[in-house]
């Protein structure tokens, strides 16, 4: 139902400046250093990797539809006027756009904004927390020149084993998003299984201008490359061409999949990571919830994963990379309680965007998780498995199975690698 008129301007009146009505205060909101960029309201005033002027706002889970919705058009309203000409605190030019979020009752809105209407936003009864919005990348590392052999250890007890044994059901009648760069759907190792779903980066081409994407893509579901090789797959482009991105712009990819994908039959990866946001952690348990299963980085910087996002989302299923050629922890995979599995990650080739046959050669927990993503289609498709615990369980018990233990390892993470069963 749309919301009244009267709705509309009580939402309206609560935009005034601070003082010109009486919404309690949050007492339990953080409050930064007078002078820092972040102001006094934000949720993550020690976070890294800022975006000036720009916010992730969450709402309160017991308010309606109706209020959120005329809310957020108030917002609207507002911001494309105030906007209008103002700059931020790096001298660049606001946003007129209010982008806005809604996953099985988790509701949230992104904008640009000057300090005193976010302060005022954040004192509304409605609004949980407001985050600063921060820069994500994607977390290849560099090229190189070594063939590939992760779809080998995927299949075998021990590492050094010869060949890939899978079932041919190989992801049939599961959906694969992959939040990224893009893909370049036109490579032929996609077999026309790959379809361009979403792009966040408005400036860019709706395709993968960068090839983490794509690489990403060809792990999971490629001809050659793929762990699952008749998962379908779609590119959610969050990501620009250099990899980077912001927690906004991966939210608006969520929303996307939140809408689009099937329960009990799709699969997301996100190979990529930025400093620790509750609000990209609430919106992928949203998505376990609607059943989605989300297999996630753990991370390149060797610390704990706890520290990061979407790494520290509870009920994703995080992923550590090893040397799949001796079983090592790769040194920059990162550790702790919130790894669930580790996988390949080192000297992986998978699909290359130079042209349509092109490959290429990366390292990173990037080309870790995408072999859990592509096991978990795998295992959907093969077993029937529709539950996110489930694939999740299923997988760490897979590996358990194998005998396989990472060396090298940290103290209090797993040392589960994964396995697709065929020992």
């Amino acid at each position: 139902m749309a919301p009244s008129l009267a709705t509309i301007f009580t939402t309206l009146l609560a935009l005034a400046p601070l003082g010109t009505f009486a919404h309690p205060l949050n007492v339990w909101r953080p409050t930064a250093e007078a002078g820092t960029s972040l102001g006094v309201f934000v949720s993550n005033p020690d976070a890294t990797g800022v975006v000036p002027n720009s916010y992730i706002v969450v709402y309160h889970k017991n308010t309606t539809d109706d209020e959120v919705e005329a809310h957020q058009l108030s917002v609207k309203v507002a911001v494309k006027k105030r906007n209008l000409g103002k700059r931020g605190l790096n001298g660049q030019l606001l946003s007129t756009r209010v982008r806005t979020f809604a996953m099985s009752g988790w509701r949230a809105m992104a904008l640009e904004s000057d300090d005193l209407m976010m302060n005022d936003i954040n004192n509304m009864a409605m609004v949980k927390y407001v985050e600063a919005n921060t820069y994500v990348q994607a977390l290849g590392l560099v090229n190189q020149i070594n063939a590939p052999t992760g779809l080998v250890r995927l299949s075998h007890a021990k590492a050094g084993g010869s060949g890939y044994i899978f079932d041919d059901s190989a992801g049939e009648g599961i959906t694969a998003y992959i939040v990224d760069t893009g893909i370049m759907t036109t490579h032929e190792d996609f077999q026309g299984r790959a379809i361009m779903g979403f792009n966040a980066v408005e400036e860019e081409q709706a395709t993968d201008l960068n090839g983490h994407g794509s690489h990403v893509s060809g792990t999971i579901g490629g001809a050659t490359f793929g762990v699952a090789k008749n998962v379908k797959l779609v590119g959610v482009k969050v990501l620009d061409a250099n990899g980077g991105g912001t927690n906004a712009d991966v939210i608006d990819g969520l929303n996307f999949v939140a809408s689009n994908a099937t329960k009990g039959k799709s699969v997301m990866n996100m190979s990529l990571g930025g400093t620790k946001s509750q609000a990209l952690n609430d919106a992928i348990e949203r998505l376990f919830s609607n059943g989605v299963v989300p297999v996630v980085a753990a991370g390149n910087e060797a610390q704990d994963a706890a520290n990061v996002s979407p790494a520290s989302s509870p009920n994703a299923i995080t992923v550590g990379a090893i040397d799949q050629t001796n079983d090592r922890r790769a040194s920059f995979s990162n550790f702790g309680a919130f790894v669930d599995v580790y996988a390949p990650g080192v000297n992986v080739e998978s699909v290359g965007i130079a042209n349509n046959t092109a490959s290429q050669i990366l390292s990173g927990t990037s080309m870790a998780s995408p072999h859990i993503a592509g096991l978990a289609a795998y295992l959907m498709s093969l077993e029937g498995l529709t539950d996110a615990t489930a694939v999740s369980d299923r997988i760490k018990a897979l590996g358990g199975a194998s005998g396989a233990s990472v060396l090298r390892n940290v103290r209090n993470t797993t040392s589960v690698i994964a396995n697709n069963g065929n020992l």
